[in-house]
């Protein structure tokens, strides 16, 4: 889109989101209008750059989930680690906090990096890192965690790995939306 002038889509599509989000209601309704705004100014005025700072919105979003969950009882990956393990054996919960952790630092590093990339890179590259590299990165990261768990804890005994997604694909609503 950015090669073929149509930069402007991007965030006008990702505003529009925004302001339906905004129109809903609730304690959230201004930040989301807010963001609309932004979003749809760029799409007029400061196009690529809008378009750029995308990726950036999205690791924002994931940071406020995964620190905000620092500041609750049980951490975002310990809520994941319940749906297999109610009763959590001993020493897990403080392992998914830490490991929370990891991932919110991640997502900080990963604000960073593409605000950096949005502003002082160029489109070629700002591409190869939000397009592939990205997720290259997250893979590293789950695989890396998935083995760090299976050395420090042989002894907990784990649903195979496709087993354990389609029970978050299932059942991970309840951590979203608790009843």
């Amino acid at each position: 889109a950015m090669t073929q002038g149509a930069s402007w889509v991007f965030p006008l599509v990702v505003g529009v989101i925004f302001v339906r989000r905004s129109l809903t209601g609730g304690k959230s309704a201004v930040k989301f209008g807010l963001i609309a705004l932004v979003l749809l100014s760029g799409a007029i005025f400061f196009q690529n750059i809008s378009a750029k700072m995308i990726p950036v919105l999205i690791h924002f979003s994931m940071f406020l989930v995964f620190y905000g969950s620092l500041r609750t009882d049980a951490s975002l990956m310990e809520q994941f680690a319940r749906l297999d393990f109610p009763e959590l054996p001993p020493g897990i919960a403080e392992y998914c906090r830490k490991v929370t952790w990891v991932w919110t630092f991640f997502f900080a590093i990963n604000i960073v990096f593409c605000t950096a990339l949005a502003i002082w890179a160029d489109d070629a590259l700002w591409a190869f890192y939000n397009g592939g590299m990205i997720y290259l990165l997250l893979g590293i990261m789950m695989t890396s965690e998935y083995i760090w768990r299976r050395f420090r804890y042989p002894w907990l005994e784990t649903r195979p790995f496709k087993e354990s997604m389609m029970n978050i694909i299932k059942n991970g609503h309840t951590i979203w939306n608790p009843k």
